[in-house]
C-alpha cells in the first residue's frame, strides 16, 4: 500500500494522546460496506456523549483521538506493556486511560486488579478532583513514579474509541459500526503499530513481556504458531506464545478487565511467571 493510499495514520500528539486518520476509501472495498457505515455512523456518534469530541468525519476520512501511554523513561526494572482492546471515549476526552470519575472514583482496573497483584500500585490524595487526579496519574506512569516491580506501558489494540458498555461499546461496537471485513483490514494495520511500539519499548530485555486483555487483541498480536483466544484458556492461564514477528518477546493472554477476578488471579500467575 503506497504511503499515498495508506489505510490508517497515527500521529503522536503528546505523550499519551494519538490522532488517527482512517482513509476510507480504503477501509470499505465495496459501496456496500460502505453504505452500513454510513447509515450507522450519527447512531454510534451519539451512543456516548463524548464521541463528538473526539471523532470528526469529513468525505472520505475519518479523524479521532486515540491513547497510548509509553514512558520515555527508562530504570532497571523489566518493561510490561498491557494492550487492552480499545479505548473508552471518556478516557480518551480525560486524557488518561481508566479516568478517575468526576466524584474521584477509582476504576477497577488500578484499585482491583494491578494493584492487588502488586503489579502496579500508586498513592494519591483521593480529595482531589478527577481532572487533577488523571493529570498526576498521568505524570506517574511517565515519571516511573509507583511501587512496582515493572515499568509499565499501556497501548489499545483498536485505536478507535467507543462506549465502556452498551450496544456501541467496546471494540464488538466498533465491529458493528465497520463490519467484520473492514475491522480485519484495521487490525493488521493496528497490530503492525502495537509489534512497533513493543520492540521499542521492550528493547532486547529478556525479562519483558506484552500482556492483552482482550480476545482480538491476542488474536491479532500472537504468532501463528500460538492458540487462537478460547476464554477458558484464558482464564487457566494458557495462553503464553510470542509477538507476532518477535520470536524474543513474549505475550500472555489474560481475561477481560470487565471480568476483575478472572484478570487478576491470571495476571497475577503470568506476569511474574519466567516465560522464555
Amino acid at each position: 500500500m503506497s504511503k499515498l493510499k495508506k489505510l490508517i495514520r497515527f500521529r503522536k500528539k503528546s505523550s499519551i494522546r494519538l490522532e488517527c486518520e482512517i482513509d476510507l476509501d480504503q477501509l470499505f472495498e465495496a459501496e456496500k460496506e460502505r453504505g452500513r457505515f454510513e447509515h450507522k455512523w450519527n447512531e454510534f456518534l451519539s451512543s456516548n456523549p463524548y464521541n463528538p469530541k473526539i471523532y470528526s468525519k469529513k468525505k472520505n476520512h475519518l479523524s479521532y483521538t486515540s491513547e497510548q501511554l509509553i514512558p520515555c523513561k527508562k530504570d532497571n526494572r523489566p518493561p510490561i506493556l498491557l494492550v487492552f482492546g480499545n479505548p473508552a471515549s471518556h478516557s480518551v476526552a480525560a486524557g488518561m486511560f481508566f479516568a478517575f470519575k468526576d466524584n474521584g472514583k477509582e476504576s477497577r482496573f488500578w484499585k482491583s486488579i494491578l494493584k492487588p497483584t502488586g503489579v502496579l500500585s500508586f498513592s494519591f490524595d483521593e480529595n482531589l478532583p478527577a481532572e487533577k487526579l488523571n493529570a498526576l496519574r498521568k505524570k506517574q506512569l511517565l515519571e516511573l513514579d509507583y511501587e512496582t516491580p515493572f515499568r509499565i506501558g499501556l497501548s489499545v489494540f483498536i485505536s478507535m474509541p467507543s462506549a465502556p458498555s452498551g450496544p456501541w461499546g467496546g471494540v464488538a461496537g466498533i465491529q458493528k459500526l465497520v463490519g467484520v471485513s473492514a475491522l480485519s483490514r484495521l487490525e493488521a494495520e493496528e497490530s503492525k503499530r502495537i509489534t512497533k511500539c513493543a520492540k521499542a519499548f521492550i528493547g532486547v530485555d529478556p525479562r519483558g513481556k506484552v500482556v492483552t486483555f482482550q480476545k482480538n487483541a491476542w488474536n491479532g498480536l500472537r504468532s501463528n504458531h500460538n492458540p487462537e483466544y478460547k476464554y477458558d484458556m484464558a482464564k487457566g492461564a494458557k495462553l503464553v506464545g510470542c509477538l507476532k514477528d518477535q520470536p524474543k518477546i513474549p505475550i500472555l493472554g489474560v481475561p477481560p478487565t470487565r471480568l476483575a477476578g478472572p484478570a487478576r488471579n491470571v495476571l497475577e500467575q503470568v506476569v511474574f511467571r519466567k516465560v522464555c
